[in-house]
């Protein structure tokens, strides 16, 4: 038996490394990003640093969409569908609050704005997770998120996001059971809370924008992937770094292009991914 466990490495790809971030629409503020990724990896890598060769290649379809409630107060929803030669079609979504209580200038020193935010994260679709092309690990997830960010007065930002992720998805009987046939004393673990850790560095212009980022995930629990060992998805514990960067470019300030790119560089199960995406952005 050979599971592709790349369902685990999927950190957050809807929108690169989540779908919150330290700006605010501003009130009637409607925008809509429609993006396709191209990911690949010739390796996964378990516990301990044990790496197993698993290639994986597909395509992820994703839609974002954040409106501006209020001039401090959005709501974010995210929609994602990977196309493989095993399985593709909808897979996870997401829905989210951020909300800013404070932004403060500093003088010279620019301007720091605080953001709070909460949603989340289910399953839109029935798949596999243990196939090939699987997004997610089908996890219910409820993120809470504190984002802190720095303005400089040429433009330049610093945004570190810090999260926790309360897991409240169940494990099935009927897939217990079918782990059972093979493994008659299997005893699955508990779907693990998790927290997550971003830094970036962008700059915003009329025309442009450009960041670069480094993002922590950290699972303390779970079990752990072993080849040919029959195992639930929903049960591993995922952690990774990953680092990645985005350009986008606008003439007009309401229809833009973007182009994003992420690499996981180390983790416990996960498969350790390239990603390139190219999207729009829409502003209505």
């Amino acid at each position: 038996m050979r599971y592709l466990l790349f369902c685990c490495f999927f950190p957050s790809l809807l929108a690169a490394q989540g779908p919150i971030d330290g700006y605010m629409k501003g009130k009637g503020v409607l925008d809509l990003a429609p993006s396709f990724s191209f990911n690949k990896a010739k390796t996964f890598e378990g516990a301990g640093g044990n790496k197993f060769e698993e290639p994986y290649k597909g395509q992820m379809l994703s839609i974002f969409a954040e409106y501006g409630v209020t001039n401090n107060f959005d709501l974010v929803a995210t929609a994602a569908a990977v196309f493989t030669p095993i399985q593709s079609g909808l897979q996870d979504g997401g829905l989210f609050a951020k909300y800013r209580p404070l932004y403060a200038s500093l003088g010279k020193a620019g301007n720091f704005g605080v953001v709070l935010s909460a949603g989340a994260g289910f399953p839109i679709g029935s798949y596999e997770p243990t196939a090939t092309g699987a997004l997610g690990q089908r996890a219910v997830t409820v993120p809470g998120r504190l984002i802190v960010q720095w303005d400089s007065p040429i433009g330049l930002f610093l945004n570190v996001t810090g999260g926790y992720h309360f897991r409240l998805d169940d494990l099935k009987t009927q897939d217990i059971e079918q782990i059972r046939q093979t493994r008659p004393t299997y005893e699955p673990e508990t779907p693990q809370d998790f927290s997550t850790l971003l830094v970036k560095i962008g700059f915003p212009a009329k025309h442009y924008y450009l960041d670069g980022w480094i993002e922590w995930q950290h699972t303390q629990g779970g079990s752990d992937y072993m080849p040919n060992v029959p195992d639930l998805a929903q049960a591993y514990g995922v952690s990774y770094t990953q680092i990645g960067g985005t350009a986008y470019y606008s003439d007009n300030g309401r229809t833009g292009f973007f182009l994003s790119g992420g690499y996981i560089l180390s983790g416990r199960n996960t498969g350790l991914i390239q990603r390139i995406t190219l999207g729009m952005v829409f502003k209505v």
